[in-house]
């Protein structure tokens, strides 16, 4: 029971984590991220995100994720000493959001005959675990050439345990938002990546089409 209680707090929110505002001072997109030279009280350092629009001078609230040295970007050709990756912060506590669990959804309009659907996938995720399988959904964010891999996050309508979203690895293609793809991978349970990258379900070694 406790690691059933543990997995479903970190599909939830994957890391409980300190909370942070600070002032845009320098702002960067690429790779499907946004990189942010961020003043908070008396320090500056650089963060990143998934991509969004700000402008220097906002004030943005966020939350850590894991600390990366010596992290070098490809697509902006630079290294960064030391950089935050970071998540939006929406000021929840965890007892909060186990109470806005909303009620499941176990179909997609996206599903065919011979593929799942996210919700079954996280519901039913020991069984599929080292398995290959295939689901027909929509791409929601891609952030390319990040620790080697391509990161596409897919969404199909369904939900389990408010967890809807899905991220699927791959070192070769990666599709574009807004794209209904099927998706073929290999289920990986409890991954950790190190720097904050935890995942109680994901997809990798991935292949698209349409």
């Amino acid at each position: 029971m406790k690691k059933i209680a543990l997995s479903l707090i970190l599909g939830l929110s994957l890391y409980a984590s300190t909370i942070h505002q600070a002032k845009v001072q320098e702002t960067l997109n690429s790779g499907g991220y946004t990189y942010m030279k961020v003043k908070d009280g008396k320090n500056s350092y650089w963060i990143a995100m998934t991509q969004r629009d700000v402008k220097v001078g906002d004030s943005i609230k966020f939350s850590e994720q894991g600390w990366m040295k010596n992290f070098h970007s490809k697509t902006l050709n630079r290294t960064f000493d030391n950089i935050l990756f970071a998540a939006d912060a929406n000021g929840q506590t965890q007892a909060q959001k186990m109470q806005n669990i909303q009620p499941n959804i176990m179909h997609s309009k996206y599903q065919t005959k011979d593929t799942l659907t996210i919700a079954q996938l996280f519901k039913n995720r020991d069984a599929y675990v080292g398995k290959k399988v295939t689901l027909r959904a929509k791409v929601t964010k891609v952030a390319t050439q990040i620790m080697k891999r391509n990161w596409i996050h897919l969404e199909d309508g369904s939900r389990f345990m408010n967890m809807d979203d899905l991220v699927f690895t791959s070192s070769k293609f990666a599709p574009k938002v807004g794209d209904v793809v099927y998706a073929t991978g290999t289920v990986v349970k409890d991954k950790d990546f190190g720097y904050g990258y935890f995942y109680p379900l994901i997809i990798e070694n991935a292949s698209f089409h349409k």
